[in-house]
């Protein structure tokens, strides 16, 4: 989220550019099965650390918002807002053509993480723009959270097929088959798909509260670390009901990834006067105010080694082996692959910076 120099928060920075490598990290794990079970997502329910980075930048998502739309002066633009949403989505889409290029318009996933962050960013932005609050972005999440469980819960199919929250099943899976043109990722269900969307707006709708309760009210870092153990509290409260689920975004999902995201920053504001000019903390402040280039960087480069060589080989099974014929364990040799490639993006970062070519949307 673009904001004015004087309005950035650097620790709110540090904890995007945090979480933009957390996500390279786990997105170029040298083997998927071979590499630590917390950095694999859980197969259905379940909670690993893996499934916490898209929720938690969703979240800052939402804290940076009201940065950017509430400071004094702005005047609200939907023409500006509309622009960035539709570039991400579009870039989102971009991204994922060149890691499985088509001409099959059936091929083509139109779905992913910045095509959500982009309908999660216009949300927020359409509930900022309606009242100065905390209350009504906390509200509006509220009713996302109970309209999206009351439908997995309560809803069956068209067809006839009653609730149900498996793989492809009720009212989600339907969703997703009949309403998402091109591809859907899994075949009978998306991770990114139409009713969960609902559900992932709250977590940027929240990150929308806690930033205006900050902006209004004298807050302490103790009382913001409060507020993200009551909703983590929340959370595990609905879990008997509502199990733990990234692919369809349950409620206890969204409320335990926002408390895990606000423990974390209010922890990372409170050391922050400290740590704040350690060349490590500005690093990560820096990775953050770029961070939809880092993110842009390492699908790129993800594009890059998925190609086939002659051999049929993909770039990636081949660096992949040559890291693992040291005869390191399976994951620490999938860890260290993904720590190159975020090693990698890093580095092609500030060389686009001198040059000026950082994405600004």
């Amino acid at each position: 989220m673009r904001t004015s120099a004087t309005d950035r928060d650097p620790s709110l920075d540090s904890f995007r550019g945090i979480d933009v490598l957390l996500m390279i990290l786990v997105n170029v794990q040298g083997d998927g099965e071979a590499a630590y079970a917390t950095l694999r997502h859980a197969e259905w329910n379940g909670l690993t650390f893996a499934d916490l980075v898209f929720p938690i930048f969703l979240l800052i998502v939402g804290l940076s918002a009201p940065l950017a739309l509430d400071r004094p002066g702005h005047v609200f633009s939907w023409t500006a807002v509309g622009r960035r949403a539709f570039l991400l989505f579009v870039i989102g889409v971009l991204l994922s053509w060149l890691i499985r290029p088509t001409l099959d318009p059936e091929l083509i996933r139109w779905t992913g993480v910045l095509q959500r962050i982009a309908i999660v960013y216009l949300i927020c932005a359409a509930v900022i723009v309606v009242r100065r609050s905390a209350v009504l972005p906390m509200l509006i999440a509220g009713l996302l959270l109970l309209f999206h469980s009351w439908m997995l819960l309560k809803v069956g199919t068209p067809a006839g097929a009653p609730p149900g929250m498996e793989p492809g099943e009720g009212v989600s899976g339907w969703l997703d088959q009949n309403l998402i043109p091109g591809r859907v990722l899994r075949q009978s269900w998306d991770p990114e798909g139409v009713l969960s969307t609902l559900s992932a707006a709250a977590n940027g709708l929240i990150g929308v509260a806690v930033m205006r309760w900050i902006k209004h009210h004298t807050v302490s870092n103790a009382r913001l670390a409060l507020a993200g153990f009551l909703l983590l509290a929340a959370g595990l409260t609905l879990t008997p009901v509502l199990p733990l689920n990234k692919n369809l975004w349950t409620a206890s999902f969204a409320l335990i990834t926002c408390g895990i995201g606000i423990l974390f920053w209010a922890c990372l504001k409170s050391i922050w006067s400290t740590i704040g000019g350690n060349k490590i903390a500005r690093w990560t402040a820096s990775l953050g105010q770029a961070a939809l280039t880092l993110y842009v960087i390492h699908m790129l480069l993800i594009a890059i080694i998925v190609r086939e060589l002659p051999s049929g080989a993909t770039i990636w099974a081949v660096t992949y082996q040559g890291i693992a014929c040291t005869g390191l364990p399976g994951p620490v040799t999938s860890l260290l692959y993904a720590i190159l490639a975020a090693a990698i993006s890093c580095a092609i970062l500030p060389l686009l910076r001198r040059r000026g070519w950082v994405l600004k949307v």
